[in-house]
């Protein structure tokens, strides 16, 4: 914003009432609101409402009034009315105040005020991804411009909840700070909104939020990633998780066992064999009840014991910690469709030797997800060299990438 003074001042208005003027003719508006101010000579003995019409090449379109008229409160001497930019100006406009009469007060020589229009600049915007899920938390981020672009000052975008949302702010999702604005700083171009699960979110039935830009009238335009779906689930919860699951496949087995064949491994002693293995998880309010059936290869390593929330461990390679359990974006080495939004648990007790004739009991880590069809998948992430694949257990440390099975199961009763 500029502002340009070329009124003069004049002096005290005869009698009681106040002499009141624009304390500038002439304004400039380019991105930013300004306030345009009247002065009285004198301070007013009562409220006044002093009016002035509107003319100029400006439209309604183009700026928005904080008021109609200015309102001069007892006992003071100035007021103001804020004239807001409601979209970019590709040619220059003017916007002219005029005071008009009335009771209380009298016109100085500045009674007219010119608000002139600048061109504006145009930021072109995009997502850096067109879907996400929120769990304990999100970050939304955008950029403006390309790689070399530099805002030349903050530049300030307010977000909207675009129409074909379920999830309402305050409700289902609430915005960290109370930020109502991507704010890309000066000298930068990019700027991050983070999202946190409302009160009302249900994980068993994610609302959806499609988030864009309020453009402002043209100011900023879109560009590749318009706007950004998020599947509002919230952290994944005991009680979501309540139940008995009855296991149902070794993710990517076929391609585990390709692998393994073709460095003469035995395939036989991949854990995949859990025809009727069942996991029932107890909600217990402050942890949950794991408790695992006794038959099938993974009860080998699973043990009756209590489940609670932990930091995220063994995180593969692709994936982001998100919160201080949930991580994002996690891959797995042997299915290459998709990525995974995971949710840590520390089981208290595990046989972490994978084999029951050399039981060696200590904590397991594993990570959960539900699916969007309501399978429960997990991941191994912690356990010590098992009695299996040989030659790949070839450093002193768990390989997520190898190791870290995923095993699907499906709910079979609540």
């Amino acid at each position: 914003m500029s502002l340009g003074a070329c009124g003069d001042d004049d002096g005290p208005g005869s009698g009681s009432d106040a002499n009141v003027q624009f304390s500038t003719s002439s304004y400039t508006l380019d991105d930013e609101p300004i306030d345009v101010k009247v002065v009285a000579s004198q301070a007013a003995a009562s409220d006044l409402n002093i009016g002035f019409t509107v003319g100029g090449t400006a439209t309604a379109a183009d700026y928005e009034l904080s008021a109609q008229s200015f309102l001069l409160e007892a006992g003071k001497t100035e007021a103001t009315v804020t004239v807001t930019p409601r979209q970019a100006f590709e040619a220059a406009k003017t916007l002219t105040l005029t005071l008009t009469s009335g009771t209380g007060y009298t016109i100085g020589r500045v009674a007219s005020t010119t608000v002139n229009l600048v061109e504006s600049s145009v930021y072109v915007y995009s997502f850096t991804t067109a879907e996400a899920e929120l769990q304990e938390s999100l970050d939304i981020t955008l950029t403006v411009g390309d790689d070399n672009f530099k805002a030349p000052k903050d530049l300030e975008l307010p977000f909207e909840v675009l129409s074909g949302s379920t999830a309402e702010l305050g409700k289902h999702f609430l915005v960290k700070d109370d930020a109502t604005s991507f704010i890309v700083p000066k000298d930068g171009n990019t700027a991050t909104l983070t999202l946190l699960p409302g009160p009302e979110v249900d994980p068993s039935n994610p609302a959806t939020l499609k988030l864009g830009v309020d453009e402002q009238g043209g100011r900023f335009i879109a560009g590749e990633i318009p706007s950004v779906t998020v599947t509002v689930k919230g952290l994944l919860s005991y009680a979501a998780l309540a139940g008995t699951w009855q296991h149902k496949e070794l993710i990517g087995l076929e391609e585990l066992e390709e692998f393994a064949m073709l460095e003469e491994m035995d395939v036989d002693a991949i854990p995949s064999h859990n025809d009727g293995f069942t996991i029932s998880i107890t909600d217990e309010g402050d942890h949950a009840m794991f408790t695992p059936s006794s038959t099938g290869d993974l009860a080998d390593l699973f043990r009756t014991c209590d489940m609670t929330y932990t930091a995220p461990f063994n995180v593969q390679e692709a994936g982001k910690v998100s919160g201080s359990y949930t991580t994002v974006g996690e891959g797995y080495f042997w299915f290459d469709e998709g990525s995974f939004d995971l949710t840590y648990f520390q089981l208290s007790s595990g046989n972490r030797s994978f084999e029951n004739s050399n039981e060696k009991l200590g904590k397991l880590t594993i990570a959960l997800m539900l699916d969007k069809d309501g399978s429960m998948i997990l991941f191994l992430r912690d356990y010590d060299e098992p009695p299996f694949l040989p030659l790949w257990w070839y450093t002193d440390h768990f390989e997520t990438d190898f190791f870290g099975f995923g095993y699907r199961f499906e709910k079979v009763v609540r």
